[in-house]
């Protein structure tokens, strides 16, 4: 079983902008700060729905990583930025 850690305070989510958490939920698809549970999913590679703390960890690396490419290629071919 796995122990989950508090619910974090609200915060903005580094990705997308959107001040977190709207709403509770259960502890394992909480929004884990810096980067909102819709983001992780989408930009981040790993298994949906994985409660393991550290694999959301590594999730949360590879969003972060995956939207900072998207960005940087963005800027390169002389397109505004989509987040930020």
């Amino acid at each position: 079983m796995a122990i989950y850690p508090e619910r974090p305070a609200p915060f903005t989510c580094a990705i997308c902008g959107r001040a977190r958490p709207i709403a509770w939920r259960s502890p394992q698809f909480q929004d884990r700060p810096p980067i909102c549970i819709n983001c992780e999913r989408e930009f981040g590679t790993g298994t949906y729905g994985d409660a393991n703390p550290d694999r959301r960890t590594i999730q949360q690396i590879s969003a972060v990583t995956e939207a900072l490419r998207i960005e940087a290629y963005r800027t390169q071919i002389g397109e505004s930025p989509l987040y930020g």
